[in-house]
């Protein structure tokens, strides 16, 4: 992913990270994959190679985006990975049932945009410290 967002030559902020990871999330063999890994890692807490490199990329790319005063600490970054790992994951392993249960399509693109928006919109403010 890190190296997707640099190519983009973007900011690695919520909204790149988003895209990034639904990118990636949008094969299902990777999703699959991933899930089998985790549930087969060789011990508990097995780190995630990389997420620490990941979270220094995010932590530079906003330094040039976001003057000091409103710059989030290493923790406020740190969650904002975590909990967009975390949904956007999750988006893509319960999604078709979820979606089907809600009595829509889950083939429609529509419906991973718009997670994705939302997504893109509470991590950006979490990230900042907005409280709107």
């Amino acid at each position: 992913m890190r190296e997707r967002m640099r190519a983009d030559k973007g900011v690695p902020y919520s909204e790149a990270m988003t895209r990034v990871l639904f990118e990636t999330l949008a094969d299902e063999r990777y999703v699959r994959l991933w899930a089998w890994s985790m549930l087969h890692a060789e011990g508990a807490g097995t780190p995630s190679e990389g997420l620490s490199g990941f979270v220094d990329a995010m932590q530079a790319g906003i330094r040039t985006v976001l003057p000091e005063a409103r710059m989030p600490d290493r923790a406020r970054i740190e969650a904002v990975v975590l909990l967009g790992l975390s949904a956007s994951y999750g988006f893509a392993l319960g999604k078709r049932s979820w979606l089907a249960g809600l009595g829509h399509d889950p083939a429609e693109p529509a419906h991973d945009t718009a997670f994705r928006t939302a997504l893109a919109s509470v991590l950006a403010g979490h990230l900042t410290g907005d409280k709107s």
